[in-house]
């Protein structure tokens, strides 16, 4: 778990460095920088980003988002199995999905220093990857069984690990999507993100605090 959340920790810097040059004077929008990130890491909204970084074009911002989908994908379903460019595109489809219905609402700034700032965000975790690692885990008991009565049989041992991998993946598509589609909401949580705008324009959100977010509204420390 805890590669799993060094992994988390840098997809989450990565999505939070496209903003991380921003109109920073005096009236500096704690709170819709906030929105505009979570907005473009869970819906793949650019405009909110794009007024925060006006030199970042829309493909540029678009790129950046794709890639987090990418390394979330490596990171938490695929387990960095070679499954072929198809499959993995499938996954990250299914998982920018998911990422739509992630509840969130963000609170007022408050101003806590001289160019510091906190922002309470209201999540509702949401418990599909919770329901795909059970699934998931129930599933891989049930191929340990077939595959002990010899039920995968090819002509060479690389043939019958590639017949086992692809019914490993493509049953674990078909649980992910199970889950997307019975997704249930927990009770509101509320995190406060640290945001700092730093002299000549540079904004950043703590990146722990941003990890936090992330792995409670998904919970992931969960599954």
């Amino acid at each position: 778990m805890k590669n799993k959340k060094n992994i988390l920790k840098i997809w989450v810097v990565c999505a939070a460095v496209i903003l991380g040059t921003a109109g920073c004077g005096k009236d500096f929008d704690a709170a819709g920088y906030v929105q505009a990130l979570l907005d473009l890491t869970f819906q793949g909204e650019i405009s909110g980003a794009a007024g925060f970084m006006e030199d970042a074009s829309e493909e540029t911002l678009m790129r950046a988002y794709q890639d987090s989908i990418d390394r979330f994908v490596a990171a938490n379903i695929t387990s960095g199995m070679d499954i072929g460019e198809l499959k993995t595109s499938r996954f990250a489809e299914l998982t920018s999905k998911i990422f739509l219905t992630m509840r969130y609402g963000v609170g007022e700034a408050k101003k806590t220093g001289k160019r510091e700032y906190e922002v309470e965000v209201d999540i509702w975790p949401a418990d599909v990857f919770v329901n795909f690692q059970d699934m998931l885990t129930e599933d891989s008991l049930k191929m340990a069984e077939k595959i002990e009565a010899g039920e995968y049989e090819g002509e060479t041992e690389e043939e019958t690990g590639q017949m086992i991998l692809s019914d490993i993946i493509n049953h674990a598509y078909e649980l992910l999507d199970t889950a997307y589609m019975d997704i249930q909401y927990g009770d509101k949580e509320t995190v406060t993100l640290r945001v700092y705008a730093e002299r000549g324009g540079d904004a950043s959100i703590d990146e722990d605090d941003m990890d936090r977010l992330f792995r409670q509204i998904l919970r992931l420390d969960e599954s």
